[in-house]
C-alpha cells in the first residue's frame, strides 16, 4: 500500500462516504469544507466510544504537520456522525499546495491566458488506490466521493458530472465506475454576480437578522416618537 495521508487513513480504513465543497470566488480565493461520513456501527465495531473515536481522528489533523490552518469540527446523531474539516486559501495556488488537496490529488496544472484560468488535476489518489486494491477495508471500494464546486465566475468549459446553472455549482462524483481519473475546468471572465449575493446572504443571515432587526426596532421607534410628538403639538 503506497504511502497515504492522514485524511486518506480515516477515509480508506473506515469505509467512509465523503462530500468535498469548494468555493473559487471571482478573486481566485478558495474556501474548502470537507464532510467525512461516519456509520455509527462502524464506530461501534470499534475498540473506542463514539466521543473517542471523534476525538482521535480530530486531533490527527491537527498533531501532523501541514495542518496547522485546518478546522476540524464533529457532529453525531443516532446513525451518522461526521467530521467536518475547513480551510481557506488566498489563491489556487496555495489550495493544490495544500496537504488535503495531495490527499485527493497528486497536483494539478494552471494555466491562465488573460482573463481565463484553466485548471486540471492529474489522477485521482482515491480513485487509484479503489483501481490498483490499495486499500485495507473491502467496504471502502463501494464508497462514492462527491466533489462539490460554486464558482463565482461562469465556467466556460468543464468535465463535471452534473451542473447546477441556478447556484452555479459543478458536480464530479468518484467511485469504481467512474471512467474519468481526474477533473478540469476553465473559468471565464464574467461575474455571477446573483451567487456572490446569495452565498454572502446565506453565509451571514445571522448577522443580516440581527443588523435588520435593530434598523426595524430603530426605524420603529423613531416612527413613534415622530408620531407622539406630532400630536403633542396638534394638541397645543
Amino acid at each position: 500500500m503506497k504511502k497515504i495521508f492522514i485524511l486518506a487513513v480515516l477515509i480508506l480504513l473506515t469505509g467512509c462516504d465523503v462530500k468535498y465543497d469548494l468555493t473559487i470566488t471571482n478573486k481566485e480565493e478558495v474556501k474548502e469544507k470537507i464532510y467525512i461520513y461516519v456509520d455509527n456501527k462502524t464506530i461501534e465495531n470499534s475498540s473506542m466510544s463514539k466521543e473517542e473515536y471523534l476525538d482521535y481522528y480530530s486531533n490527527l489533523y491537527l498533531q501532523n504537520s501541514g495542518y496547522e490552518n485546518y478546522k476540524v469540527n464533529t457532529k453525531s446523531d443516532n446513525k451518522i456522525s461526521s467530521f467536518i474539516v475547513t480551510r481557506k486559501y488566498s489563491n489556487l495556488d496555495d489550495y493544490v499546495a495544500s496537504v488535503s488537496f495531495k490527499n485527493m490529488f497528486n497536483n494539478a496544472t494552471i494555466e491562465r491566458i488573460g482573463s481565463y484560468t484553466k485548471f486540471e488535476t492529474s489522477k485521482n489518489q482515491f480513485l487509484e488506490s479503489i483501481k490498483n486494491d490499495e486499500i485495507v477495508s473491502e467496504d471502502s471500494k463501494n464508497n462514492t466521493y462527491t466533489i462539490n464546486i460554486k464558482f463565482y465566475n461562469e465556467i466556460v468549459n468543464h468535465n463535471a458530472d452534473k451542473v447546477d446553472k441556478k447556484s452555479n455549482i459543478y458536480t464530479w462524483i468518484v467511485n469504481k465506475n467512474t471512467t474519468k481519473d481526474n477533473l478540469y475546468f476553465k473559468i471565464g471572465p464574467k461575474v455571477r454576480y446573483d451567487v456572490m449575493i446569495l452565498d454572502y446572504i446565506q453565509n451571514n443571515l445571522i448577522s443580516i437578522i440581527i443588523i435588520g432587526g435593530i434598523i426595524l426596532f430603530i426605524l420603529m421607534t423613531s416612527l413613534y416618537i415622530y408620531i407622539k410628538i406630532k400630536k403633542n403639538n396638534e394638541i397645543d
